[in-house]
């Protein structure tokens, strides 16, 4: 499921979701208006623990998104909105003293909402679907990543191989009015700069 979309629910009236984060979206504005807050900012989120395998024609990618969750965005995806991720993973033959060779490369989307009919949280990974039973699973779930890349060329034992990743919150999907005050927040303004780590051939 491509971008954000409204996840209006059970006995959610249709802009009781949007009234409801709109107020939390002003509270939490405020709050950050506050002495020693808003010099402080919110953290940076970043891509961290890069690590994983290659062999054969695929390569095994893990890697945590951290720092993604703004408190405003935890609070909005309890209210019912569905938040998004995607990732970029790409996979690199390392070559010393020349370019670096690249070897694959996918796009791949999570996000997660909160069913009010149900009480559960579902994410959806372009693998399948998950029920989870609560905000902190559906945040473990949404920022733990493990994925497959499939690769071309020979893979060779104990040769450098790398793999960059990069992810971003996708808020093209929110409907209005949200999507003109989240494109103007910095709390919204999720992306990570390319992190690196290497990949064994075993």
């Amino acid at each position: 499921m491509d971008g954000c979309t409204i996840a209006a629910s059970g006995y959610n009236a249709p802009g009781g979701v949007e009234v409801r984060v709109l107020v939390i979206f002003f509270t939490l504005s405020l709050l950050g208006l506050l002495p020693g807050n808003a010099a402080a900012g919110p953290p940076v989120p970043v891509i961290s623990e890069v690590s994983g395998t290659i062999r054969g024609g695929e390569a095994l990618v893990r890697f945590t998104l951290r720092n993604a969750f703004t408190p405003e965005m935890v609070e909005a995806l309890k209210s019912g909105i569905e938040i998004t991720f995607k990732t970029t993973v790409e996979v690199d033959r390392v070559y010393r003293n020349w370019f670096d060779r690249p070897m694959g490369h996918v796009q791949y989307t999570r996000s997660v909402r909160y069913d009010a009919l149900s009480r559960v949280y579902r994410l959806h990974r372009d693998d399948g679907d998950e029920l989870l039973p609560d905000v902190l699973a559906a945040l473990d779930r949404m920022t733990r990543f493990e994925v497959v890349v499939p690769v071309t060329g020979d893979v060779e034992t104990g040769k450098p191989y790398r793999a960059r990743v990069r992810a971003r919150l996708d808020k093209v999907g929110l409907s209005e009015p949200l999507r003109s005050i989240f494109f103007f927040s910095s709390l919204w303004d999720v992306e990570t700069d390319w992190a690196r780590g290497n990949l064994k051939a075993p």
